[in-house]
């Protein structure tokens, strides 16, 4: 994948053309060779009854994430794919100097990464590499632990599509944004939950993960994993066409919230979910691998939903193109979708647009325009059977309307043909005049 390399002497010291250099970014691989770990069986609805707040990156996932964090008096503990944001570090930082025990799980893939887990530690923080392909011990379970979960004092579930880094996560203060002082970012949607039942059980999950990699003989030390080259690409030209506040929901009765999980029980309950369907089915994903075998039974579900309701209403919006070696695979895919699924590019299929987001890295689906979830899986194999991912299923219509709002609002800009990305993704002199953004690996690599 092309970008632009920002040496490390940075840009003051640094000629134009020396920036006009492209590389391709190579990640840990994910294909090593996977224990099986105990799946969880009959995974149960968790009535909810007290508060829901749902957000969205780039406009509100930062405040109402501050509001939790700020308002932590025990601990927090976070299960998480990628954690690169400086902002989010200072955030646990704080929350441990007033004396909120810190636990943090982390797929750590990066020396920034390394050196964030061992800051925290020193600072009194439990710190423990995620169990997956990117770990060096000599057993893994995932091929990524790509999760972004976050419990607080026993009583907030957090569960949302994106990571702390600078894109997932931009540093908007004000909930909802300031146009005037907006960050751009990816499109990604999240939920906080208040339950003390809810966040048992993910505490549970990742809990358990932990002891994973704790029991592997030898992991006291944490590995180096070899330094990523800093990326960037041109700023996006505009503001989303509507920015989105957070939104606090309080049910009148209790709502069943099921945790859905890779690799334990998504490919149980996505396609019963997606085949039920009767008026719409709304999805935002980062890409979809029709010709990958789990993703053609999402993919046939969807199809069987269609030719029992022939006017259902099935839109998607994917994620930007990062290479051009990308588009003739893209192709390929979007004929494969239309030849055996009958989604077609512009009525059923677009592109998000670059002009105002820098990236689609949500994974949220809507059924109905009642039934949500909110998750980290992408629709690739790897992300629906060897992953670990999480998310929440539930039937809110309130909360449903939430989400489809800024579905249709991104819906509206989306690219009705397939993105052509440039050559080089920022020209140096863009670099210069510091209107680009970094982009972190983890918010592009396919999991």
């Amino acid at each position: 994948m092309p970008f632009i390399v920002l040496p490390k002497s940075g840009l003051k010291t640094v000629r134009a053309e020396a920036l006009a250099v492209v590389v391709t970014a190579e990640m840990v691989p994910r294909n090593c060779h996977l224990t099986a770990p105990d799946l969880l069986t009959k995974i149960k609805a968790i009535p909810c009854s007290d508060q829901f707040i749902a957000f969205a990156s780039p406009d509100s996932t930062y405040a109402a994430t501050r509001r939790l964090f700020d308002a932590a008096k025990k601990k927090i503990l976070i299960g998480i794919y990628d954690f690169t944001a400086t902002y989010m570090k200072e955030l646990v930082v704080n929350a441990m100097n007033r004396g909120v025990k810190v636990s943090l799980m982390l797929d750590v893939d990066n020396q920034d990464e390394e050196k964030l887990m061992k800051d925290l530690a020193k600072l009194g923080a439990q710190t423990v590499n995620a169990p997956s392909c990117a770990n060096k011990q000599p057993i893994h379970y995932f091929a990524s632990s790509h999760e972004k979960v976050i419990v607080i004092d026993d009583q907030w579930c957090i569960v949302q599509s994106g990571n702390y880094s600078n894109n997932s996560i931009p540093f908007n203060e004000k909930d909802g944004g300031d146009p005037a002082h907006f960050i751009t970012g990816n499109r990604d949607m999240g939920i906080a939950i208040k339950s003390a039942a809810l966040s048992k059980f993910y505490t549970k999950v990742l809990r358990a993960d932990m002891k994973l990699e704790m029991n592997i003989e030898a992991a006291q030390a944490l590995v180096v994993q070899p330094q990523l080259p800093e990326l960037f690409e041109a700023v996006p030209e505009l503001l989303p066409k509507q920015l989105f506040p957070s939104k606090t929901f309080t049910p009148r009765k209790p709502i069943e919230v099921k945790p859905i999980l890779s690799p334990d029980n998504y490919m149980d309950d996505i396609p019963k979910l997606l085949a039920a369907a009767k008026t719409s089915i709304l999805i935002e994903n980062q890409y979809i691998r029709s010709s990958q075998p789990l993703i053609a039974k999402l993919l046939e579900a969807i199809r069987t939903a269609k030719a029992n309701n022939p006017k259902l209403d099935v839109r998607i919006i994917l994620g930007k193109l990062f290479s051009q070696s990308d588009v003739p695979k893209e192709k390929a895919n979007v004929a494969n979708m239309k030849k055996l699924y009958k989604l077609s590019l512009g009525t059923n299929i677009r592109y998000i647009d670059t002009k105002r987001f820098v990236h689609c890295h949500n994974k949220t689906i809507i059924i109905d325009g009642k039934t949500v979830l909110v998750s980290s899986q992408n629709w690739s194999d790897s992300a629906v059977s060897k992953n670990r991912e999480a998310g929440v299923l539930m039937t809110y219509p309130d909360i449903a309307a939430y989400y489809t709002k800024i579905f249709e609002s991104d819906w509206s800009t989306a690219s009705k043909t397939i993105p052509i990305p440039d050559k080089n993704v920022a020209a140096p002199e863009t670099l210069l005049t510091g209107r680009f953004v970094k982009v972190v690996p983890a918010d592009y690599e396919e999991v």
